[in-house]
């Protein structure tokens, strides 16, 4: 039996997330676009320069960390549970979800959180494959050591940096968070969740800690800057599908 590599799963994935995205036609204009992503990276700017900072010192703490796990059954189950939050599945049940309800609900911000998810998802399948890909890190399982490289390519074990699942996890969360305007109490939950599917990467030994860190790291700016472009108040789209009486109809801006 053909088996296809996990990044190559992963890239496939994210074409199809952004498949759908399209097809669902609830598209911003390229001006909202352009206006909505530069506002997100004035303010993103700052804590990417930091995270971009601490990596080599992160990338000292890899070794130590991966050797000082205490495995028990009770941790088996709790971070293989965790683990399903960054699954490539995840987000399609979300965004399918969430665009099927407020499809149903005629509720439009509904539709773009579910657009968000679905695009952002995608987005981030992307960049994660190609950092895969072209760092060739290989992953604490193989035994080589946090510092061992290869050649670009498709081999699994030599695709740890960066963590897809943290990317995932830290994605949805960004998005659910800032997406429903969640208080302290929410957001503390939703990114706990998504901290445990990192750390669940460490514990089953398939990244090292500047992988999680670095997925994190992609995953929160793609989902600020999804909310930014999709979800956020002035939202402008081009052309949208809207359910009617008899049917779909297509909504055209005049202005």
């Amino acid at each position: 039996m053909l088996s296809m590599p996990g990044s190559l799963r992963g890239l496939c994935s994210s074409l199809l997330l952004c498949s759908g995205t399209l097809l669902a036609q609830e598209l911003p204009t390229p001006a909202h676009v352009w206006r909505s992503t530069t506002g997100v990276w004035q303010r993103v700017e700052q804590p990417v320069l930091l995270a971009v900072a601490l990596l080599p010192a992160l990338v000292a703490l890899d070794r130590p960390i991966e050797a000082g796990w205490q495995y028990s059954p009770a941790a088996d189950a709790v971070f293989g549970a965790a683990r399903l939050y960054g699954e490539r599945w995840t987000p399609v049940v979300l965004a399918a979800g969430l665009y099927g309800a407020g499809w149903l609900m005629q509720d439009r911000r509904l539709r773009r959180v579910g657009l968000a998810i679905a695009g952002g998802a995608g987005i981030t399948a992307l960049l994660v494959t190609g950092m895969k890909v072209a760092v060739g890190r290989a992953r604490p399982s193989v035994g080589a050591g946090s510092l061992a490289f290869s050649a670009p390519g498709w081999d699994d074990s030599h695709q740890s940096f960066p963590s897809g699942h943290s990317a995932l996890a830290f994605l949805l969360s960004t998005i659910v968070a800032s997406s429903f305007q969640l208080p302290p109490a929410g957001q503390a939950f939703v990114y706990g969740g998504a901290a445990l599917t990192a750390v669940s990467r460490l514990y089953h030994r398939r990244h090292w800690l500047s992988d999680v860190v670095a997925g994190a790291l992609v995953g929160w700016v793609v989902g600020q800057t999804v909310v930014g472009v999709l979800v956020s108040p002035q939202f402008s789209a081009g052309v949208e599908l809207v359910p009617v009486p008899a049917g779909v109809g297509i909504r055209v801006p005049l202005r």
